[in-house]
């Protein structure tokens, strides 16, 4: 049996669909498993035993319909007995319907009935989700195809044991101490709707330095960097002794062997606490005024995971608008989402993770 996933892009999204592989070769063991993902995701699939194989693309590629008639030619001579889609857009659609498998199974939409031969509506059970509703949206996708789903997988990153240990030798190139906390930030988001002001990061970093003394990793990438060490100069001096802002990991694959040693991801939401949930370490995550918290949460505890949203703290702003509505309020909503809001939270993560 041949099947194809396809998860075309978003660093975070292409990891959460790997429960799906999960579930596929649980339900088909002995299925060849091809997951279609943007070129640069591959670092976080890498060695997954339930993928066999990968079909990379880039963005500007995928988005030509002429590439997408291209790459189904391709698929066809595959002759895939199953697909699923799970980006479910117009691109990944077409491609679908035009790769033949014999079997399609995607998202509910007005183009749909054409793609697929199965359709799902997306609505999670809320009862089994009560957090990371991202992950219940994925799992509706298996259903047509077994009566056991494995509603709790989580998305897992594997590192072999010489990546773990080329991660340490790197953090000891760098000057960082291995005995002493180690705190990686997701100091910036993904565009400036998903990025907590630069002020009150450095606020935020100075109340976590003050309760931990750990040790700073700022991600970002070298476009950034700019932006990067604005917040680092709005830090305290006893916070900024503790920044190793030039010690920045080359690759995606790079700042995965250093996040397997820190004992937390701290920052904004986004792909990178997504991948240090994925390597099983503890996240307290800041979400952006505008994105949908119980969608991304995933396995908040109040212990070894906990987020917070502006919602949480000032439910008025919103008056019940859909979040996704308050996008283009999301700079001004970030001015109200002060750092002292932050504060109980983070003495909580702090208390039990360091």
């Amino acid at each position: 049996m041949r099947i194809l996933l396809i998860q075309y892009q978003m660093l975070g999204d292409v990891l959460t669909s790997t429960i799906i592989a999960d579930q596929l070769k649980i339900t088909y063991p002995q299925a060849r498993l091809d997951y279609l993902i943007v070129s640069h995701a591959e670092a976080l699939v890498a060695h997954h035993p339930a993928i066999d194989g990968l079909i990379k693309v880039s963005k500007s590629d995928f988005e030509k319909m002429s590439f997408i008639i291209s790459l189904s030619r391709k698929l066809k001579q595959k002759k895939y007995d199953l697909l699923i889609d799970a980006y479910g857009k117009n691109n990944s659609a077409i491609l679908s319907f035009l790769s033949r498998a014999k079997q399609r199974i995607g998202y509910k939409k007005w183009f749909s009935v054409f793609a697929y031969t199965h359709t799902v509506r997306n609505e999670p059970d809320t009862s089994i989700y009560k957090t990371g509703v991202a992950l219940g949206s994925r799992m509706l996708l298996t259903q047509p195809l077994t009566d056991h789903v494995k509603w709790h997988l989580k998305p897992k990153i594997y590192l072999t044991k010489s990546e773990i240990e080329e991660g340490k030798n790197w953090i000891k190139a760098s000057g960082i101490d291995l005995e002493t906390p180690l705190t990686m930030v997701s100091v910036l988001g993904s565009s400036d709707v998903k990025t907590l002001p630069f002020n009150t990061m450095a606020k935020v970093l100075d109340e976590f330095v003050a309760h931990t003394k750990s040790q700073l990793l700022f991600n970002y990438i070298p476009h950034q960097k700019d932006a990067a060490l604005t917040i680092y100069n709005a830090c305290s001096p006893a916070t900024r002794e503790l920044i190793f802002i030039d010690a920045f990991a080359p690759s995606i694959r790079d700042f995965l062997k250093v996040l397997s040693h820190c004992d937390s991801i701290i920052g904004n939401e986004g792909g990178a606490v997504n991948m240090g949930k994925a390597l099983d370490i503890a996240t307290f995550t800041i979400f952006s005024p505008w994105i949908n918290k119980s969608s991304w949460n995933v396995g908040e505890d109040g212990k070894k995971h906990i987020s917070v949203h502006l919602k949480d703290f000032k439910p008025e702003l919103y008056q019940e608008k859909p979040l996704k509505k308050m996008k283009p309020q999301a700079l001004e909503l970030y001015q109200k989402f002060e750092a002292k809001l932050v504060f109980p939270e983070l003495k909580k993560f702090t208390k039990e993770n360091y």
